[in-house]
């Protein structure tokens, strides 16, 4: 999945027919949104990338982060929050990109932490999402 630039599609509505699952009506959103942060350095920072007010009973969210670039020795986590819960967390390395599909979070966070004199280049990247709901 690719974007050039933060888009929004329209919201598309698909029903579920399985055998082995109740039917329901979903919505399926894409965002995509380009990362470009200043870090200062030395520190540790956190930047709120994706919020959202659903349920997050009811959410279901597939995408990709990919990091082109950050400071030389930045570590780089990806947290997923309930409110301020930390539910998970994963580790990125620049250059690389992470794939994942998650439930129950409401917010997705970069936390950096940069040593000291490293506070360039910036952190770059792309964060790609599908968001499924049900519709009630």
């Amino acid at each position: 999945m690719s974007c050039s630039a933060s888009n929004v599609h329209s919201p598309m509505v698909a029903a579920s027919n399985f055998a082995c699952c109740a039917q329901s009506t979903y919505v399926q959103d894409q965002v995509c949104t380009q990362i470009n942060i200043t870090p200062v350095a030395p520190t540790t920072t956190t930047q709120d990338l994706y919020v959202i007010d659903i349920n997050p009973a009811k959410l279901y969210v597939t995408g990709t982060l990919s990091i082109s670039s950050a400071p030389v020795g930045s570590t780089l986590r990806v947290n997923y929050l309930l409110g301020s819960v930390l539910v998970e967390t994963d580790t990125i390395i620049p250059g690389t990109a992470l794939a994942f599909t998650k439930s129950g979070f409401d917010t997705i966070q970069l936390s950096y932490t940069t040593i000291s004199g490293s506070a360039t280049p910036n952190i770059v990247g792309e964060l790609c999402l599908t968001i499924r709901y049900p519709v009630s």
